[in-house]
């Protein structure tokens, strides 16, 4: 009997580790439906696109590693207390910071008018850490735990002015940037140029490089331990950045001293 190899979508063949990374990724799939509220395996199943025997094979692999549970009686599946109590431990890690940066975040957030975000660099994601949204029905919100990548926009410019040139260089170099909307920068001179630009002057401005139509404005912070963004996003038509820098900045030295950092 001839033997099939497993391959990528491109047809080459697969080896060990391709094939367990693919694995991985499909079940971290599945980790995302179920957090969005899916639980049916039918409802799984198509938005996973995979046939049953894959998809049940998939969600086996999760129960044995205690990531996700299955209800007896419904058998839906759900995520387990073991990502609960992980995401809860890793939300713990910011409570502190997050909770005296809220204070100042809501202040920013009257005067501004507009959404203002804490986040924090993960790998090659930033992520929302904390979110104060804009009493304004016309809005960006984006939502706690939010993703995109780790270099576009202000934010992600403001987070990477905390890197060391050699840092920085590693870290550009080894991958490929990604161009989430028209606007975003990927060239990557353009992305050092801009870097060492928020490095002198403490702070970054962006218009729709994550999301159309928004202005964003973000200064650097620390809390002693990480490296964090305070950033105001509304949209282009009504926040203009500037007016709001000296306040921004402000904000951000103030949560840094309320956790003992000082510049």
């Amino acid at each position: 009997m001839p033997v099939k190899l497993a391959t990528a979508e491109n047809g080459t063949p697969m080896n060990e580790e391709g094939k367990r990374q693919t694995t991985i990724g499909k079940g971290v799939e599945i980790l995302h439906i179920l957090a969005e509220g899916e639980s049916r395996f039918s409802k799984i199943q198509k938005a996973l696109g995979y046939g049953n025997g894959t998809t049940h094979r998939l969600l086996k692999n999760l129960l044995d590693a205690g990531l996700i549970v299955q209800d007896p009686l419904s058998k839906d599946y759900l995520l387990s207390n073991e990502i609960l109590r992980l995401a809860a431990k890793i939300e713990d890690g910011f409570a502190h910071l997050s909770l005296i940066a809220t204070r100042e975040m809501k202040r920013l957030r009257d005067s501004s008018e507009e959404t203002v975000c804490l986040c924090k660099r993960v790998g090659l994601k930033k992520i929302i850490v904390e979110e104060v949204t804009s009493h304004h029905g016309i809005k960006f919100e984006y939502g706690k735990g939010y993703s995109s990548s780790f270099h576009s926009g202000a934010t992600g410019i403001a987070l990477l002015s905390h890197l060391t040139e050699a840092d920085l260089e590693r870290l550009v170099e080894k991958v490929d940037l990604v161009q989430e909307t028209p606007d975003t920068v990927v060239n990557k001179n353009q992305l050092r140029a801009r870097v060492g630009e928020a490095r002198q002057n403490g702070f970054a401005i962006s218009f729709g490089e994550v999301t159309p139509g928004t202005a964003s404005l973000s200064v650097p912070l620390q809390d002693g331990t990480s490296s964090f963004a305070l950033t105001v996003v509304g949209p282009a038509s009504r926040f203009f950045p500037k007016t709001m820098l000296a306040e921004t900045q402000a904000a951000a030295r103030r949560i840094e001293a309320a956790v003992g950092v000082r510049r």
